[in-house]
């Protein structure tokens, strides 16, 4: 009876050696190393460039349209008062262009995000706010003839005014 195991097993052993043998790559001998060739090239020609004719006149294409440059930087620090008791806040204003996006701190662990537009002449900025604790509205600033203050309000009713930072309170604050 042992004797009837012990060839079963080595014939199973002898079956998967076998098996294993077949799958796994084995190499005799020394690595073959890959041959290097380079290739020189040599330019004999320079294709000349087609010429096309526009399918549309200049003056109707995007790309050839002026594009107006904004008159303003408020990019930067700004201190900005905000809220009928006159919240504080620290913000820095990222300006792309006309786009003018801020974002601060409004204690609690919460914060405010500026979205807005500045206007065509410089003078002033309109958009959106929406606060992390869930509320939102819209926002209006008005710049002083420093370009570095301004007045304004949130909804239209609620103090919103802001100074370079360094600057005091500007007044009044709701405009």
């Amino acid at each position: 009876m042992k004797r009837i195991s012990y060839n079963k097993l080595l014939f199973l052993c002898s079956l998967t050696v076998i098996s294993l043998a077949c799958t796994l790559p084995i190499y005799f001998g020394a690595p073959v190393e890959q041959e290097v060739k380079e290739v020189i090239v040599v330019v004999t020609a320079t294709p000349e460039a087609a010429t096309a004719e526009p399918t549309q006149a200049p003056e109707a294409t995007a790309s050839n349209a002026a594009t107006p440059t904004v008159s303003v930087n408020l990019g930067g620090e700004w201190v900005v008062w905000q809220g009928s008791n006159t919240q504080r806040l620290d913000i820095d204003f990222l300006q792309q262009g006309y786009s003018l996006v801020g974002n601060a701190a409004t204690g609690g662990g919460h914060s405010i995000l500026f979205k807005g537009t500045i206007s065509q002449d410089g003078k002033s900025a309109t958009g959106t706010w929406e606060n992390t604790s869930g509320t939102s509205g819209t926002f209006n600033m008005y710049l002083d003839a420093t370009l570095s203050n301004f007045s304004g309000n949130l909804g239209g009713g609620v103090p919103f005014c802001g100074t370079r930072s360094g600057g005091s309170q500007p007044s009044p604050c709701l405009n």
